[in-house]
């Protein structure tokens, strides 16, 4: 017999007899013969398998033979494959047993608890949906109590002056078959022909939570209601973008130091792609004119020089600005509304909820230039430079992705990692008008989503 035959012969038996101390499996795929001087011993395998190397492992030959592709620290090198074959039984009895004491571990149920457990999770799972959803009806005349009902606020105004807030149980309405995935969120309708807004559904519509960028719809409305008391036309009032405000956190406008621009611009790099640059600029602006013995002299050419005249009084002008946000907020009776950020970045001090919400947007639709801007899909302009020449051209594409669809008008979305993606949004079409506020969505598309789905059941 052949030298190497003999020794391919003896490699078989140990392959099968390593093979069956680890699996009852008599196929199992066998390591690949590593050795320079073995390779003529590579054993025969049924079906044609390739076979498998052995993990870990290097047969010790020279430098030359052991260049591989793989990372060499994953590997260890023995001297013969004997002891490769051996190691790789070892390591499979293992992973054997850990599989086996995994299976194990989990005790055996009889079948009618493990019926009872599966219909007990489905009454769960049936609850988590429902509890998405709540309708506005007439109050009946007693509470509904049912397994599957869930609570809302409604205000019953009796024969006398004073108002009672009950809360009662209402069924939910078979026809309500979709889900949203916002923790909060309410929706408003105004028929054709009407004045006020109605709520329709809305879950944790007063819960308290930061709404991200939804910020700065306040801080427009703020700048656009100081311009309307003062008289003032947005063009005419000229800012210089300090160099502070390309440092600013978040999404921007990337607005560059040095350019010249209006109040009307800088409206637009604010609402479309949600500038925290232009926010920041726009409330440093104001409150300074606010606090400003000769505002006309800014009004017939003159521009304000933000790092001149703003920076020595910086954190007065935040807190002036800031501080006509909140009045703007309790003249709108916004009771769970508290600003301290004119752009919406993570803080906790900066909090309001659905309901506050939809208060400021109902303002906000009665002003023509606030509806001109958040309509808008794409802005382009240009600075100018402190000679007057065409300085820096700026494309702004708005981040309310709903413009494209029919019938959607606005306003404004929002996003961080504490408010989590935010939406506040106008409908309107021949028979009703409606604004949706959804918070906390799953993810930025889904609240887009959100509202579609709660325009659909109006």
């Amino acid at each position: 017999m052949n030298p190497k035959e003999g020794l391919s012969v003896s490699l078989q038996k140990f392959h099968r007899k390593s093979a069956q101390s680890t699996t009852d499996d008599s196929q199992m795929a066998l390591p690949e013969l590593k050795g320079r001087s073995l390779k003529s011993a590579t054993p025969k395998l049924h079906n044609n398998k390739p076979l498998q190397p052995p993990l870990r492992y290097y047969i010790n030959e020279s430098v030359q033979q052991r260049k591989r592709s793989e990372n060499h620290s994953d590997y260890t090198y023995i001297e013969t494959y004997l002891e490769a074959l051996q190691r790789y039984a070892q390591e499979e009895k293992k992973k054997k047993q850990i599989q086996t004491l995994s299976i194990n571990s989990f005790p055996i149920l009889p079948g009618q608890v493990m019926r009872e457990r599966i219909k007990k999770y489905a009454e769960i799972q049936q609850r988590e949906v429902l509890k998405y959803f709540v309708r506005k009806e007439q109050q009946p005349k007693k509470p509904i109590s049912t397994a599957l009902s869930i609570m809302s606020q409604k205000s019953i105004v009796s024969q006398g002056s004073k108002t009672d807030v009950l809360s009662i149980s209402i069924p939910i309405s078979s026809k309500i078959k979709h889900k949203v995935s916002s923790k909060k969120w309410a929706i408003f309708k105004r028929n054709k022909g009407e004045i006020n807004f109605q709520k329709i559904y809305a879950y944790q519509d007063h819960q308290k939570s930061e709404v991200a960028s939804i910020t700065k719809v306040m801080t427009c409305y703020t700048t656009l209601k100081f311009l309307e008391e003062k008289r003032i036309d947005m063009e005419s009032i000229r800012i210089k973008i300090p160099g502070h405000a390309e440092c600013i956190d978040g999404t921007s406008a990337f607005l560059n130091a040095g350019g010249i621009m209006n109040v009307k611009q800088l409206l637009f790099a604010m609402m479309l792609p949600s500038g925290n640059d232009a926010a920041l600029v726009l409330s440093y602006a104001i409150a300074f004119l606010k606090t400003c013995d000769n505002i006309q002299r800014y009004c017939n050419g003159h521009y304000i020089d933000c790092e001149l005249e703003i920076e020595k009084n910086k954190f007065q002008l935040r807190t002036q600005f800031l501080q006509m946000m909140n009045n703007h907020a309790e003249n709108l009776k916004m009771d769970k509304t508290n600003y301290n950020s004119v752009h919406g970045l993570n803080d906790t001090l900066n909090v309001s909820c659905a309901l506050d919400i939809f208060k400021l947007v109902e303002e906000c639709i009665k002003i023509k230039e606030f509806m001109e801007i958040v309509n808008t899909r794409c802005f382009k302009t240009y600075a100018i430079t402190e000679q007057g020449n065409q300085g820096t051209y700026y494309k702004w594409k708005n981040t309310n992705k709903l413009l494209k669809k029919e019938g959607w008008e606005g306003i404004k979305t929002g996003i961080t990692s504490n408010a989590g993606p935010c939406f506040s949004g106008y409908y309107k079409n021949d028979d009703f008008d409606a604004i949706v506020i959804v918070l906390q969505s799953s993810n930025m598309l889904q609240r887009f989503k959100d509202a579609e789905i709660l325009i659909k059941l109006l």
